[in-house]
């Protein structure tokens, strides 16, 4: 799903491959830019909308923004109280030297939500990444999580099939999505130049909304690496399962390479509270596919009610 990248955007954007190959079918989506108001918290900044009603949480993937997130989800706030953190690390929540493992993040979601007094359980719609941070606030504050409809989720049954479905995004993942020397030297280019990595990414992924191809460039080397190797890579989510026992809706692209389809299948039959869905489409449903989106997040939250 990656698109051509010419040589000397490649520097620039090397980093972000998994975006690109997330996002190749944007062209065919009506994004358009979300409403509320941003709130910066001490532990990340979220955009807040709605007034009344049980909290709905929307969490992004990697090395993307709240912004992934587009307009047409704003209307889960007519009825709800719509929460749409940059998760820690990207985006404009703080990047911390260290310190992205799943507990990390989960505490960082978890301290957001205090900061705003949202205290009761919230129900979460959640993309790549941002499923295994849910999952382990399943974990870790039960309490606190309703339910979970989880798209694109990278769950596997072991450090080997991770990377193996995490080098599928790319024919150059294992150089530029990987962790590695190749990679780490392309984020801080970025990093160094981030105005105008922000604009090659933009010229070079036409069919992806610019903002929020621009904000494919807000991370640092820690936050990228420390998060794709500890959360992703280490292929620790499927121990969790067990622990879990509110609903977990797992919706996954019948051609996305990134996900186990596999795997996926085996999930329901062995924990009772996980339900598997199967669209056409690849790894970017919630851009490609958002009214279908909207439509499985708001039934979570009315099932909750």
């Amino acid at each position: 799903m990656l698109v051509r990248l010419s040589s000397l955007s490649l520097a620039g954007t090397a980093a972000i491959a998994i975006a690109a190959y997330a996002y190749r079918r944007a062209r065919q989506t009506r994004w358009t830019s979300p409403g509320g108001r941003v709130v910066k918290t001490s532990s990340l900044s979220v955009r807040l909308l709605g007034d009344t009603g049980p909290p709905i949480l929307l969490l992004h993937g990697l090395v993307a923004s709240g912004l992934y997130w587009g307009g047409i989800y704003d209307q889960l706030a007519e009825h709800n109280r719509l929460l749409v953190p940059d998760l820690l690390g990207f985006g404009r929540s703080p990047r911390p030297a260290s310190g992205y493992g799943p507990d990390d993040h989960a505490e960082a979601v978890i301290a957001c939500l205090d900061a705003l007094d949202i205290t009761e359980p919230v129900v979460i719609g959640a993309h790549s990444l941002g499923c295994l941070i849910a999952l382990r606030l399943a974990v870790v504050h039960p309490e606190r999580v309703a339910a979970i409809v989880a798209f694109g989720p990278p769950l596997y049954p072991g450090t080997a099939a991770a990377r193996a479905h995490i080098t599928a995004a790319s024919p150059i993942g294992r150089l530029f999505v990987l962790p590695g020397p190749v990679a780490q030297a392309a984020c801080k280019w970025m990093c160094n130049h981030r105005t105008l990595a922000a604009r090659l990414v933009v010229l070079t992924h036409p069919g992806l909304p610019p903002e929020i191809a621009a904000d494919g460039v807000q991370h640092t080397w820690a936050s990228y690496s420390q998060t794709i190797q500890q959360l992703i890579l280490a292929a620790q989510a499927q121990t969790w399962l067990d622990r879990i026992s509110c609903p977990v809706h797992l919706v996954a692209g019948s051609h996305d390479p990134v996900v186990d389809h596999g795997y996926l299948r085996q999930l329901p039959t062995r924990h009772p509270a996980i339900k598997l869905t199967e669209w056409p489409g690849r790894h970017d449903l919630p851009l490609s596919q958002p009214a279908g989106c909207v439509t499985l997040i708001a039934a979570a939250a009315n099932s909750t009610v």
